[in-house]
């Protein structure tokens, strides 16, 4: 597990700060459709006229969407699977099996990693939604105003459809790949353990 929330965590961080300045600057094109003809030109103004900081004003907001949303994702998903193939131990070496495990794991991570990111992804749509240009925390303050905590979990059962259906897929995409490769859950689990191992090693040595 501790393995699952380092790499997920990690991969989450590094893609919220290269996405952000894309969505940064589709953001400004929903929000203030007269700012420029083309994405270019947006690109272009928003630089010229508030420099590269304008491009990563969300990343905060992006890294507390994707980061928590990763890592829950994943270990909900690893905890869930490991469970049912406790129980259900044949799921392991049946295809049909394995995949429904697969898919129920996903329904799983992907629901609860939907009510960890929601708050976040409702202000990244509050922003979407304003023509003013709020920053993310001008954007929260204006949320709790208008309606309390209860802003930050607009659209929750949406999402949580959405990213279960989207997680659950992910997962019997990567399990079909993985029976296609011949790859079996104890070499998967070997590979961490060594990897585990070899970690734990450098850090004794450190």
């Amino acid at each position: 597990v501790p393995i699952i929330l380092a790499a997920a965590g990690i991969s989450a961080g590094v893609g919220a700060v290269l996405i952000c300045p894309f969505e940064a600057v589709r953001i400004r094109t929903v929000a203030q459709p007269d700012y420029a003809p083309d994405s270019a030109a947006v690109l272009a103004r928003m630089l010229r006229e508030e420099g590269t900081g304008s491009l990563l004003d969300a990343v905060p907001v992006f890294l507390l969407k994707n980061i928590p949303y990763a890592m829950t994702k994943f270990t909900i998903f690893d905890l869930a699977t490991e469970r049912m193939y406790a129980a259900f131990p044949a799921a392991a070496e049946e295809l049909q099996l394995s995949l429904l495990v697969s898919l129920l794991g996903g329904i799983a991570g992907g629901s609860a990693a939907a009510v960890i990111s929601n708050p976040a992804d409702a202000v990244i749509s509050e922003l979407k939604k304003n023509q003013s240009g709020l920053s993310p925390g001008e954007a929260v303050q204006q949320m709790l105003a208008r309606a309390g905590v209860s802003a930050l979990f607009v659209g929750l059962p949406l999402r949580m459809l959405f990213y279960s259906l989207l997680a659950s897929l992910t997962f019997v995409v990567y399990d079909s790949v993985r029976f296609a490769l011949g790859i079996g859950s104890d070499d998967l689990k070997l590979y961490l353990d060594v990897l585990d191992g070899a970690l734990g090693n450098t850090g004794s040595l450190s």
